[in-house]
């Protein structure tokens, strides 16, 4: 028996011991997608390793996930192209899911392009759709929010052509943290109400999500009442299906919501408890969120030294992945910690640094939010030219963003 057919007989073997309904004993996916790459089968190998990275999302593996979809794509690239249809898109989707957890922006973006290209060659209209929304998701986190619109507003169009009620859902949510990040909140609620009318009440996770987003805009809007309400109704519902991801997202925004009303005891209870979530899930971006919270809550507390800390923490975690919004914000709390502790110049660098990195983005809140903290510094300084000069920079982008409450303030300041 010569070397492949050897492997082959070991991998036909093995699926037939334990391809039933029973689990079998742990790695049996993984020991027979080997001996079928061993026997030259890249075709059943590939499928193995598409059900090992599959299985490891599920049990939030993604460590583990992220080794199975590289794996697969190298399979994937040694099949003819005849073979590579049936199981393209499912691969790059697998592989933009895992790198977008792990806040691999920039990388997850190539893969959802080829993604969008592989949907288009399909001619399936909602596979077609969830890539735009893919692209305007990972366009949003990397800061292009004008391009982010594009992508999603594509999917909304094809959504409502073709009468895809739980894609315009999903559209719906992913434009309305868009319209929060651009401070659009207003039209951010229009669309979470349009959204809950096309969620089925039995899909409960969509219910949950819904939920958030409209307590994030109710908090925004200053209804902190409202917001815990709502809160508090998504959390049981991601408590009863066991989604951590949620419910670790959830004692966060619980945490704000508390932090905002001035009940920090609380607040700090729930960034712990979102921070121990997240560090069980080794969910990098998640982490550096929850100790930018708990940085947010230490420095109400006037506990700055202990804020550092936490916001240190969470540059360091930002560094990780390519969110340049999330380093400009750990960077813009790092500035403000420093500051309250009498440090300026490691405020000033900290802001600069904060600032080089909403420019190279094109973050226009960015860059409007750190010329207003050099302003005030100038200010604190007896720096009036300064101050003025960063101020008037602010000013003209809060006018061109229709930021109304941020302008007028910035005019009383430059009086």
């Amino acid at each position: 028996m010569d070397s492949h057919q050897f492997h082959r007989t070991i991998a036909t073997q093995l699926g037939r011991l334990y391809g039933g309904a029973e689990p079998g004993p742990e790695g049996w996916r993984e020991a027979v997608a080997w001996h079928w790459e061993q026997a030259g089968a890249y075709r059943e190998a590939l499928e193995q390793a598409l059900l090992v990275a599959e299985t490891s999302v599920s049990e939030l593996a993604f460590g583990e996930a992220r080794r199975w979809t590289e794996k697969s794509l190298a399979l994937l690239n040694r099949l003819a192209d005849t073979e590579r249809q049936p199981f393209a898109m499912r691969a790059y989707a697998l592989t933009v899911a895992v790198l977008e957890f792990g806040g691999q922006y920039r990388e997850a973006l190539s893969h959802a392009r080829t993604l969008l290209r592989l949907a288009e060659a399909n001619g399936s209209v909602e596979a077609l759709g969830r890539g735009h929304l893919s692209l305007g998701r990972l366009q949003r986190e990397l800061g292009n929010l004008a391009v982010a619109e594009v992508e999603m507003q594509q999917a909304l169009e094809l959504a409502l052509l073709h009468q895809l009620t739980g894609l315009e859902a999903d559209v719906r949510l992913q434009l309305a943290k868009l319209r929060q990040v651009q401070g659009r909140h207003l039209e951010a609620f229009q669309q979470l109400e349009l959204a809950q009318i096309d969620i089925p009440d039995d899909n409960r996770g969509q219910l949950a999500r819904a939920w958030t987003s409209l307590g994030d805009v109710y908090r925004l809007l200053g209804s902190h009442q409202e917001a815990l309400r709502l809160y508090h109704k998504a959390l049981k519902l991601d408590m009863v299906l066991n989604n951590r991801f949620g419910q670790a997202m959830l004692h966060e925004k619980i945490g704000h919501a508390n932090a905002d009303m001035g009940q920090h005891g609380e607040a700090l209870e729930c960034g712990l408890e979102a921070l121990r979530l997240r560090e069980a899930l080794h969910d990098t971006v998640g982490q550096a969120r929850s100790h930018t919270l708990l940085g947010m809550i230490q420095s109400r507390m006037e506990q700055h030294g202990a804020a550092v800390q936490h916001y240190e923490q969470a540059q360091q975690l930002q560094g990780q992945t390519q969110n340049p919004r999330g380093q400009t914000i750990a960077l813009t709390h790092l500035g403000d910690a420093a500051r309250a502790l009498g440090q300026h110049e490691r405020a000033e660098a900290s802001y600069h640094e904060a600032l080089a990195i909403a420019q190279r983005n094109g973050d226009q809140v960015g860059i409007a939010r750190m010329h207003e903290r050099l302003g005030d510094l100038a200010t604190a300084a007896n720096q009036p030219e300064a101050a003025a000069s960063h101020w008037q920079s602010a000013l003209a982008i809060r006018t061109n963003l229709g930021h109304s409450e941020e302008a007028q303030s910035l005019r009383i300041g430059l009086l």
